[in-house]
Parts: C-alpha cells; structure tokens; sequence
C-alpha cells in the first residue's frame, strides 16, 4: 500500500483537495483524510491520499518497499528524478521537497511524501476520515 501526504498550500480543505485533483487523476489513488497544519505555517494543509502497490515482496521486503516508491515517483513524470528511498520494514519512503517541480503536479504544494507499507495499513488511513462528532460514554 502506499500513502502520498500532500502538504499544500491552501486556504481551506476544499481548496487543498481540489489542488490534488491532477494527482489523484494521474495515478487513480483516493484522497482518504485532510488536515489543516496551519499551526506549523499558515495556509498550510496536508492531504492523505492512497493508492495500491503492485509491487509484491517475496524474499527481501526492503527491496520490494523501495521499488513501490521508486516505482511511484517515476510515474509522476519524466522531469521527476529517481529519488533516494529510506526503508525500514515494514516501511519505506522518501520525501519530494521541489516545489517547482511538484507544483506543476500539484498546485501550491511544497512538499510530497511517499510511503510505501508492507501488509495492511497500521494508520488505516484506507479508511477515510470519520468527521462525525465524538460522543461522550
């Protein structure tokens, strides 16, 4: 599974996710959470998108989880490079910070990070967000 968080900037969430539209329509992942960050910058929102691996680990799941993030970013597009990858099972990642090179993705966005995760989510962050309000026991 890979998870894409987004940080853009935005000034509400449907502005944020409406920047995400080129993405999203690229690799047919879904956004599945928004959250504002504003208290570390103002205008500042992360959105949390997913998208199934293909990629399948048999003997070496570094390996595997890295090729995931490879694999993702170089279909992004030609002008993005092959990036350096960081892994520790069950995770692998790497973060994308050119936001001349990632705003013509994704409008406003400044930074994109990549995971890939081995066997289920441990976020459940395939789940999208349940906004309902929280009620007391």
């Amino acid at each position: 599974m890979l998870l894409i968080t987004v940080v853009v900037e935005a000034a509400d969430e449907q502005q944020a996710r409406a920047a995400c539209d080129a993405l999203i329509s690229r690799t047919g992942a879904r956004v599945v959470d928004a959250r504002d960050c504003s208290d570390e910058e103002p205008g500042c929102w992360a959105v949390v998108i997913t998208e199934p691996s293909a990629e399948k680990a048999t003997h070496n799941v570094s390996a595997a989880l890295a090729r995931a993030v490879r694999t993702f970013v170089r279909g992004l597009g030609d002008g993005f490079p092959t990036p350096r990858v960081a892994c520790e099972p069950p995770t692998a990642w790497t973060v994308l910070d050119d936001p001349e090179l990632i705003s013509g993705l994704v409008p406003g966005a400044e930074r994109v990070l990549v995971e890939a995760w081995a066997g289920d989510d441990p976020f459940g962050a395939g789940t999208p967000r349940d906004d309902s309000p929280v009620r007391p026991s």
